[in-house]
C-alpha cells in the first residue's frame, strides 16, 4: 500500500487532541554548537529563552534531526525560522507538508529555515528513527525533520491542537503564530518576515 494513502486511512478521523501531563525539561542557556548539515550562527551572549508567545524569544530546543544529529534551534540564529509542530497522525499537518519543501527550496537562500518538529507518530506515541525517516521520504524533505518524543516544545501549541505554526525572526523573537496555517498563509509571513 502506498505510504501517502497509508498516511490517508490512518488520519481521516482528523487530528483528535490528546491531553498529556508530562511537563517538559527547561531550555538551556548554554550554547554549544551542534555538528550537523545546517547553517550555523552563533547567537549574541546574554540570550535568554523567553517562551512561544509572540514577541518572546523561543527557547533553544535541542533535538535530533533525521540524521540523528543533535539540532538547536538557536544555530539558526540570523535566519528566519518557521516551526511546525506537528504528528504524523495528523491531517492537516499531512496537509501542510504537502508544500514543505518547496517553500524550503524557494525561501532558503534569503536566510530561511523550515523547521518541522515531530512529536508523535501514527499512534500517538513518541516518533522513533523509523517514524521521522518516513515523513522525511513521504515528503521528498530536505530541511530538518527534528524528534520530539519528550514534548519539549509542547509550551508551543495552543488548544491541544496540531500543527502549531510559529514564524521566528532572525533575533530569535517570535513574530507570529500562524493560524490558520495553510500553504497560503505560511507564504505570505514568510514573505512579510523576509
Amino acid at each position: 500500500m502506498p505510504r501517502r494513502v497509508l498516511f490517508a486511512l490512518l488520519s481521516a478521523g482528523g487530528c483528535v487532541p490528546q491531553l498529556y501531563t508530562t511537563v517538559p525539561p527547561e531550555p538551556v542557556n548554554d550554547w554549544d554548537a551542534p555538528v550537523n548539515s545546517w547553517t550555523l550562527s552563533e547567537p549574541p551572549p546574554g540570550l535568554a529563552p523567553e517562551g512561544y508567545e509572540v514577541g518572546q524569544v523561543v527557547p533553544d530546543l535541542r533535538l535530533p534531526d533525521q540524521f540523528g544529529e543533535e539540532v538547536a534551534l538557536w544555530q539558526f540564529y540570523g535566519s528566519v525560522v518557521l516551526i511546525d509542530i506537528a504528528t504524523l497522525w495528523c491531517a492537516p499537518c499531512q496537509a501542510l507538508a504537502e508544500d514543505a519543501e518547496e517553500t524550503w527550496e524557494d525561501y532558503r537562500d534569503q536566510g530561511f529555515v523550515y523547521l518541522t518538529v515531530m512529536q508523535e507518530n501514527l499512534e500517538g506515541d513518541p516518533p522513533e528513527p523509523e517514524d521521522i525517516e518516513l515523513w522525511v521520504e513521504n515528503y521528498a524533505l530536505t530541511s530538518p525533520v527534528l524528534a520530539d518524543g519528550d514534548k519539549v516544545a509542547w509550551d508551543a501549541i495552543k488548544n491541544n491542537a496540531y500543527p502549531a505554526v510559529l514564524l521566528i525572526g532572525r533575533d530569535l523573537v517570535v513574530a507570529e503564530r500562524i493560524d490558520p496555517p495553510t500553504a497560503e498563509t505560511v507564504r505570505e509571513a514568510i514573505e512579510g518576515a523576509l
